[in-house]
């Protein structure tokens, strides 16, 4: 039996050197060989080029090189940091904000492919899937999927390129646009004929609802923070969206994620917007003070105030 390995980023390192082998410590904590790498140590890859790298988790920057010590500032996943210097198993960085501390090895990436945002889902494989040892087109196809096969997803990626999947207690990536929200049950012809004529009716109906609303009341702002709009209380909220986006693509969504030049996060033509899935279910259109939007999410606030929406912003 063929034995596969995932290709770690290089930053990532704690060293475990023997003569022609480089291995490291990937973010799950495990020993994997890092492969077409020269055995030059950590020190001299950072300390020479003072490369930058991204962080693979949220992360807490400390003052001084302990994890107990002062926090100085926590970044998100995905952010760059600078390397300064390699102090044991801790990096001296300088951050984008200018601040400099310490961040773990085992926290940095040098390939961005590897920072995956944190999910705990379940999706489907399409047929044919192909599961893959690394999130890269040339990786190892270490086995392929069966439609409908139920999988358990533990990272998206801001590219929507690859999900991170747990399968047989081992990390792998399968393809974005191959697993689906849910089971794709065959349906008779006529049937399946009747339910697309019934969505396209739905959706034209919805639609011109929707552009023959009129609103002049208050809008929502940074400084007004939260409004009573035209379907209720309006709050905002700026966090990551490429896990949701996978959802909704997943689900079928098209349309491209985007920001407004207002700030508003966008999917397609609509803004995106956390909701009470009983009151407005996944995928429906609903009135906003700042224009047509799409229940993409859901939050701890759906269940105190049901008609709330909560608003995907930049700001």
């Amino acid at each position: 039996m063929k034995k596969y390995y995932r290709i770690l980023p290089i930053a990532v390192i704690t060293l475990l050197l023997s003569s022609t082998q480089l291995y490291a410590l990937d973010s799950t904590g495990k020993v994997n060989p890092l492969l077409d790498q020269s055995s030059r140590d950590f020190e001299e890859i950072a300390e020479s080029s003072k490369q930058t790298m991204y962080l693979l988790n949220d992360t807490k920057i400390t003052a001084e090189s302990s994890p107990v010590s002062t926090v100085i500032e926590s970044q998100g996943a995905g952010t760059t940091v600078s390397i300064i210097q390699v102090d044991g198993d801790m990096c001296r960085v300088i951050t984008q904000s200018g601040n400099i501390g310490y961040v773990s090895i085992d926290a940095l990436t040098s390939q961005p492919e590897y920072v995956f945002v944190k999910e705990n889902v379940t999706l489907y494989a399409k047929e044919g899937t192909e599961v893959k040892s690394i999130p890269f087109d040339d990786g190892n196809v270490v086995t392929t999927l069966n439609k409908n096969d139920e999988i358990h997803v533990t990272g998206s990626s801001e590219s929507l390129k690859y999900w991170q999947i747990e399968k047989d207690g081992n990390t792998y990536y399968v393809d974005h646009d191959q697993m689906m929200a849910e089971k794709e049950v065959e349906k008779p012809k006529a049937a399946a004929q009747a339910a697309a004529a019934a969505a396209d009716t739905s959706t034209e109906t919805e639609s011109a609802a929707s552009s023959t609303v009129s609103y002049n009341g208050a809008v929502l702002t940074p400084m007004a923070g939260t409004i009573i709009g035209p379907s209720g209380k309006e709050t905002y909220y700026n966090l990551n969206m490429s896990g949701v986006v996978s959802m909704m693509k997943a689900s079928g969504v098209s349309g491209d994620y985007w920001v407004r030049d207002d700030g508003v996060k966008m999917l397609g033509d609509y803004i995106m917007v956390a909701a009470n899935l009983g009151v407005h279910p996944r995928g429906s259109l609903v009135q906003t003070s700042l224009g047509v939007a799409m229940v993409c999410d859901t939050g701890g606030f759906a269940s105190a105030n049901p008609y709330q929406l909560d608003i995907a912003v930049a700001w």
